[in-house]
């Protein structure tokens, strides 16, 4: 079996294991190399449990598994020395995260 098909097989077995979850696709940058097109071919990456946080004032989404840390180190840094580092681990823990199934598409 081919890689997509197996990352295929495997989102759907996500799906139907998680039937509650939401499905959001994260698109690599590579698949979008320009603005000159309404429509770009990628290809389907693999497909993971993840808890998601957005800010709408970073306009970005958060995935908690890669940066969770990065998070703690913006509140040490913005509280400077007022806050441990156990303290902000549990206000980045307290975020509102949501569990979704992770799709990655990536350049083909």
């Amino acid at each position: 079996m081919k890689p997509h098909q197996e990352n295929i097989k495997h989102l759907l077995e996500l799906i139907q294991a998680n039937p509650e979850l939401r499905i959001v696709p994260l698109v690599d940058t590579e698949c979008v190399p320009s603005d000159d097109f309404n429509s770009w071919v990628a290809d389907w990456g693999k497909a993971d449990i993840e808890y998601i946080w957005s800010n709408i004032n970073r306009e970005r989404i958060y995935i908690k598994s890669e940066d969770f840390d990065e998070l703690v180190e913006e509140i040490l840094d913005e509280a400077e020395s007022e806050i441990s580092e156990e303290e902000a681990r549990k206000l980045v823990d307290n975020y509102d995260w949501e569990k979704v199934i992770v799709v990655r598409i990536h350049a083909t």
